[in-house]
Formats: C-alpha cells, sequence, structure tokens
C-alpha cells in the first residue's frame, strides 16, 4: 500500500462525486495500491476487496469507525464504534478449489444437484447498476456467477433452478465470501429493539473521505486568499505545514 497524495485523493473524490460504490472502490483501491489495474479490480472477489478497503481505512483515517444507525423500532439514532481489525475475517475454506469457486451439492428426488459459482465481483456490480428490477437483478447475477450446474451427471441450465435452490445458492454465495456480507448486532438503548444492520465499508470509507475533501478545501481556501497561493502548491505540502499556514491566516 502506498500513502495516496491529497491531490490523488481529492481527484479520486471529484471522479467519484456521482458514481456508484463500486466505481468509488475502484479509484480508491487503483491509486492506493501498486500493481491493482482495473482488470484485477473488476475480477478481485467482494471480500478481497473490502478488506483492502479496510486496510485503506486503517492507513488514511485510523482503525476506529465511528458510525451512527437508526433503530427500524422506534426511529432513535444510535451510535457503533468498530474496529478494523475486528472487521477482518477469514476466508472461507475452499476445498481445495481456486479461491474465488465454491461448490453447492444438492439432494433432490430427481437427482442430486452439482452447482459450481464463483464469488461475486465488482464487475458483476456494474453490470447491474442499470437494472432496477430486484428478480430480475438476482437472476442476472446467477447467470454470471454460476459456472456449471450438474444434474444426475448431465449438464443443466444455469436459469431453472428450482426456487428452494435459489435460496440456499444465496447462502452459499455468503458464505463463501463472509468478508463481503458483514453484520453486526446492535441494541437501541431507548427500546431494547435488537437487529442486525449490514456494513458497507466501501460506502462507509466513501463518506470519510467525502468529510476529509470537504475539510481539505477549506483548507485550502482560506490559505489561498491569505497568500495567493495555487491548489497545486497548497495540496503539496504537508499536513503539517499546511495546519501551520492556516493558524498564521487566523484573525
Amino acid at each position: 500500500m502506498r500513502t495516496p497524495t491529497a491531490a490523488q485523493l481529492l481527484r479520486a473524490w471529484d471522479y467519484g462525486s456521482t458514481a456508484s460504490n463500486a466505481v468509488r472502490a475502484m479509484e480508491l483501491l487503483g491509486v492506493s495500491y501498486d500493481g491493482l489495474d482495473a482488470r484485477r479490480l473488476l475480477a478481485m472477489p467482494l471480500g478481497q476487496r473490502d478488506a483492502l478497503l479496510l486496510q485503506l481505512h486503517r492507513h488514511l483515517f485510523g482503525g476506529r469507525l465511528d458510525s451512527v444507525a437508526q433503530c427500524p423500532a422506534c426511529g432513535a439514532t444510535v451510535e457503533a464504534s468498530l474496529d478494523v481489525d475486528a472487521l477482518q475475517l477469514e476466508p472461507a475454506a475452499g476445498d481445495g478449489l481456486p479461491d474465488d469457486v465454491r461448490v453447492l451439492e444438492w439432494q433432490a428426488p430427481s437427482g442430486d444437484l452439482r452447482i459450481r459459482f464463483r464469488a461475486i465481483n465488482s464487475e458483476d456490480l456494474l453490470a447491474l447498476e442499470s437494472c432496477s428490477d430486484r428478480a430480475v437483478a438476482r437472476q442476472r447475477l446467477w447467470e454470471r456467477c454460476v459456472i456449471e450446474v450438474s444434474h444426475g451427471g448431465g449438464i443443466e441450465s444455469k436459469g431453472s433452478l428450482p426456487a428452494d435452490v435459489q435460496e440456499e445458492l444465496v447462502e452459499a454465495m455468503a458464505a463463501a465470501d463472509p468478508q463481503a456480507d458483514l453484520q453486526f448486532d446492535l441494541t437501541c438503548p431507548d427500546c431494547a429493539y435488537r437487529w442486525q444492520p449490514a456494513f458497507d465499508i466501501a460506502q462507509f470509507l466513501w463518506q470519510e473521505l467525502h468529510a476529509w475533501a470537504i475539510r481539505t478545501l477549506r483548507d485550502v481556501d482560506a490559505i489561498a486568499r491569505v497568500y495567493h497561493w495555487s491548489e497545486a502548491d497548497i495540496l503539496a505540502m504537508s499536513p503539517r505545514r499546511r495546519h501551520a499556514y492556516l493558524e498564521q491566516c487566523a484573525p
């Protein structure tokens, strides 16, 4: 991992301002990790991507993740503090298969089903961005991620899975890449309701970057008004030097 410059982070923030979380994650990882080109980022399983995003959060903003959630029962605001290390999970065992390939075996009266599938990646998310129908999106995702379906020794169509097998496949895909399906326990202090909201590190990290970008641009504006230096010159300074100049700008 390398530390992106302030200018690189601001360019990533500017580029991703109207983009999806999948695009934003790729942009941030691309400027922070050597050797991660667009092709590798697109094919990377989401759990592996999210593990890198957690490490990047620690590197840029620290290992503590302070967040808030709204209680589904009473609407109260619940504060939560998470730790990056606690959210780093061990990859699921692959039984000798490639890292992102798993097998689901299903016993049926008409003969056993054997489904080979791979982990969801960023390319899958980008391919589904224009799909507004949830059922259609799920079907397209299966068609992309299911490698092969065999039934009693013969090859079946990917789109002909029974409903109960489809539900089992959803659970198997989540279990195969647990880092991509993080949830944590919350209890409302007002009504004691308990629930498990999902945690999206790509969205969380982007929110942190957005807050940092606004603060940084305000600092650049304050320094430029006094010293008439360019944005590039101000961003090229270390944070310590920028802070020192800001103190001189204070009335």
